[in-house]
């Protein structure tokens, strides 16, 4: 750490310590978090057992049936009076989904008083008897909390072994409701098996007459796994959650707080670098937010700590998981903190950065929800997803079964997140009119007479457009969706052809044109509308045929490791569609020149041009990799990125989008015309199963090709053009980053 960077650490840390906000938001909330959940949760649950205790709940019965019903209420539990009854079964000819035995009586009872420290007394119920025009009034009304219907002389017809039907009436929408229902189950279950006991010993039989086997289950779960699973499943939440809180109030006061009241001015002026300057403040966020951490996780060990757990017993802290746990979280302390700063950057004070942090509070609502999704595992893609894969194997090292593998995939990969959010705020802090001026803010982001014209649009605005476009896209489809798809009778053309290209030429081309225009940005120049040199289009021709046969070849390898999952809806469509007059041609229309146009224009027109300032492979490597990201499916994606960058590369090194154009429209016609001549067609193999590889007679020329292409693309600039043209514009950019961000087709 260098002099500087180490004095604005310190004077910045000192001046965060002094926050009242800060200390109390990293320190005292951490410290009095766990032990007031903790006892505030077992004193609602005291309560809540001591009032069902007292609770009288009225129940319906028909005129003459009461007396019977106080007796049914009265019986014991047959499990606890006899052993022997714990194996009777219901008659024979009970229908399938009624309960069975006297284990099933005991979730009927955990239903109506599940609380920890014994269960609680049964809820009273008052009989009162009702004519059947009155019960009906009376369950809407809510004066009652259930109906029984049964016939007056029950008991004599049972005695008598006629086969009879108790309908019990509720209303699901009540709680008291559905727990004087759970109760009433209760009641009858136990009749049942006491008057089955006495059919079976007027016959001289025993229970094992109707019960030929005993079907016993056994949990091999240790107490300790069991505990982690329920600890797991909300644990990483509340550590994510209590970060944020750690870091938000410094990294606001660190950034528009100090545009408030005016002293950025005098740090600027002093002889640091601003990259110094953010650095210094990041440090000084990271340090609080990283103490909040580790004061998170001491205190919840603490209050674990003096909770009485038996030996032996039900329930078994697994301290072991502690330490992995805070290793985890200290790159993911170092993530937020960076993405707080940028974000934070762009407001003009206080109160306006914690109304643009507030987003990020539902990234760890996101996590929870994945988390506790059954069938959710670290593995694949999600070894990678940032924030996720930190709270899945927080819960698998609950759970006792995180590997060194996976934590070195987290961590390294958390890692790198959290620099790149860092590196995005040194940029954002470089910035003057962010820095300096109250335009940085998002208000003065939405008039256009703002807006100063530029050549290209600004990093800011690309990335924006970026991140909006994703859910924008995700709405367009599922309406459409909605309003045009019948799953049953699958996906018909006409469908497919409207849900592929409204929102390409919608969203990927109509957008970005409307945008470039609203920014007041050139349009020739973001989208690289130039002639092409015949060069750059014989390039773009070979790595075009090139590259399909070695993808192909790539996938086919990937497939042996991570097995590809084919979507049998959309091959059914696309089947149909070929089995049309016309089918192939308006499949191409589809598939290649559909996404090479509206594609092309978003990611190596409006987003390469807007992060070419960043540096030539900087901006390459991004593109690519975003535009892999957006491509479905998941299993595509590592492969698709290599293309993005190859795309990028041509578009970069020949001053057009033209050639990365008919690069894009080769490359997918090859995909639908390309199984009829080699027999490589993914939608005939398996899910699960490895995909054939190219023969060597295809793949050999295609390297060749692959590789001329690349060295033909390389100065294919047109003469008229300087060889870093795209990247030299002197004029002003916008002032805002505003707009949607960028997706992907599902197909290449």
């Amino acid at each position: 750490m260098s002099p500087r960077v180490r004095a604005v650490f310190f004077k910045e840390l000192r001046d965060a310590l002094r926050d009242r906000r800060t200390l109390f938001a990293s320190v005292v909330v951490p410290i009095l978090l766990y032990p007031i959940m903790m006892l505030g949760l077992a004193e609602i649950a005291q309560q809540a057992k001591a009032r069902m205790e007292k609770e009288t709940y009225e129940v319906a019965v028909p005129p003459g049936t009461s007396e019977f019903m106080r007796k049914l209420a009265a019986l014991p539990d047959p499990a606890e009076q006899d052993a022997a009854a714990k194996s009777a079964l219901l008659p024979i000819d009970a229908n399938p989904g009624e309960m069975k035995d006297p284990a099933e009586i005991q979730k009927l009872q955990q239903q109506v008083a599940p609380m920890p420290g014994g269960p609680a007394k049964e809820p009273t119920l008052i009989f009162k008897e009702l004519k059947p025009e009155e019960i009906e009034k009376a369950l809407k009304a809510g004066t009652i909390r259930a109906a029984v219907s049964m016939p007056v002389d029950f008991e004599a017809k049972v005695k008598g072994r006629e086969k009879l039907e108790v309908q019990l009436r509720y209303d699901r929408a009540e709680r008291r409701s559905q727990e004087t229902l759970a109760r009433l189950q209760v009641m009858f279950k136990r009749y049942e098996i006491l008057a089955l006991r006495e059919r079976l010993k007027s016959e001289n039989l025993t229970t094992d007459f109707i019960k030929p086997f005993v079907v016993e289950t056994e949990n091999v779960a240790e107490a300790l796994k069991v505990s982690g699973s329920i600890i797991g499943s909300f644990l990483p939440l509340i550590f994510i959650m209590m970060i944020i809180t750690g870091a938000i109030n410094p990294a606001t006061d660190m950034t528009a707080g100090e545009k408030e009241r005016f002293t950025l001015e005098t740090l600027i002026g002093m002889p640091v670098r601003p990259v110094e300057i953010i650095a210094g403040k990041f440090l000084a966020v990271s340090a609080l937010a990283l103490g909040s951490a580790a004061l998170n996780v001491a205190s919840f060990g603490m209050t674990m700590s003096v909770i009485p757990m038996p030996q032996g017993g039900s329930f078994q802290f697994p301290w072991s998981a502690l330490p992995a746990t805070m290793l985890l979280l200290a790159p993911l302390t170092l993530l937020f903190s960076g993405l707080l700063l940028a974000v934070s950057s762009l407001a003009a004070n206080v109160k306006e950065a914690q109304v643009y942090c507030l987003p990020i509070y539902i990234v760890p609502v996101i996590g929870l929800m994945v988390v506790m999704m059954p069938g959710i595992e670290l593995e694949g893609p999600l070894l990678l997803a940032p924030v996720l894969n930190t709270a899945l194997l927080i819960k698998e090292l609950f759970l006792g079964r995180g590997t060194g593998m996976q934590m070195m995939y987290v961590f390294v990969s958390t890692c790198m997140y959290a620099a790149g959010t860092v590196a995005f705020a040194a940029r954002m802090f470089a910035r003057e009119d962010v820095l300096f001026s109250s335009q940085g803010s998002f208000r003065m982001f939405l008039s256009r007479k703002f807006f100063k014209a530029s050549a290209i649009p600004r990093a800011g605005d690309s990335l924006l457009v970026l991140a909006l476009m994703f859910p924008l896209f995700f709405y367009v489809q599922s309406g459409m969706a909605a309003l045009l798809i019948d799953f049953q009778q699958g996906l018909q053309p006409v469908q497919l052809i409207l849900m592929m290209v409204v929102p390409q030429y919608l969203l990927f081309l109509g957008l970005p044109l409307v945008l470039a225009w609203y920014l007041k940005v050139k349009a020739k120049t973001t989208f690289q509308w130039r002639m092409p040199s015949v060069r750059a289009v014989v390039a773009a021709v070979c790595l075009a045929v090139g590259a399909w046969p070695i993808v192909s070849q790539l996938i086919s390898w990937q497939s042996m490791v991570w097995p590809i999952a084919q979507d049998e809806f959309m091959h059914e469509a696309l089947k149909s569609i070929l089995s049309t007059n016309g089918g192939i041609a308006l499949l191409i229309f589809l598939m290649a020149v559909t996404p090479a146009i509206c594609e092309e224009h978003l990611f190596r027109g409006f987003l390469q041009q807007g992060l070419s300032r960043s540096g030539k492979w900087t901006a390459l490597i991004t593109v690519g990799v975003i535009f892999g990201a957006y491509h479905l499916p998941m299993f595509k994606q590592p492969v698709i990125m290599s293309m993005g960058v190859v795309l990028a590369y041509v578009a970069y090194e020949s001053r057009s989008i033209w050639p990365g154009v008919i690069l894009h429209f080769i490359y997918n016609t090859l995909g639908v015309i390309g199984p009829n001549i080699t027999g490589m067609d993914e939608s005939a193999w398996k899910s699960g199963e490895p995909l054939p590889g190219v023969e060597l007679q295809y793949l050999l020329p295609a390297i060749i090709l692959f590789v001329a292409g690349l060295m033909l693309v390389r100065r294919a600039a047109p003469r008229s053009q300087p060889a870093n043209a795209s990247t030299r514009f002197d004029a002003p950019a916008s002032q805002s980053p505003v707009g949607p961000a960028a997706i992907s087709e599902p197909q290449v």
